[in-house]
């Protein structure tokens, strides 16, 4: 296991160093989220992470899908004796949406946006999703409840 743990870092790290402003290929964007939920589950044994993404043939800025999947593991359900996060894609009428729903402590939306000094992968996201791809993210939270991030990418802005 600590083998498995110590390659999953380095491969990690390696994604990281990579990060471009150009848009890369979903399938090649879930790499990195599945790594990392790979470690926190072997770390975290009440925190379980799915992907069902069926829907993976369009194009998103790297690291758009891992800072939020962090954020879900790290300050949402971790707390949860049973924590769950779910990656989603869908294809919709006018493009994809990728949807990262938790069942973790939720937050304060209207407050995450105004402040300067927190929740800024959140904003990082969706600042590059528009300029990047003109799509869309938006969060929908519950406090107590949990967190639905959904991130629309209209199809004339794929490669």
């Amino acid at each position: 296991m600590k083998n498995r743990l110590c390659s999953r870092l380095v491969w990690l790290r390696r994604y990281m160093a990579t990060e471009s402003a150009e848009l890369i290929p979903f399938s090649k964007e879930l790499e990195h989220p599945k790594i990392y939920s790979d470690i926190e589950m072997l770390r975290f044994e009440n925190v379980k992470v799915g992907f069902d993404t069926p829907f993976a043939d369009f194009y998103v800025p790297a690291l758009t899908v891992q800072p939020l999947v962090e954020n879900a593991i790290r300050h949402g359900v971790r707390i949860r004796e049973h924590g769950t996060v779910n990656v989603i894609t869908r294809k919709t009428e006018d493009g994809y949406e990728i949807v990262i729903r938790d069942n973790g402590k939720g937050f304060d939306v209207g407050a995450a946006f105004v402040s300067d000094s927190s929740h800024i992968g959140l904003k990082n996201v969706r600042e590059r999703i528009g300029k990047l791809c003109g799509g869309t993210l938006t969060v929908n939270s519950v406090i107590g409840e949990g967190t639905e991030i959904t991130i629309h990418l209209p199809l004339q802005k794929q490669n």
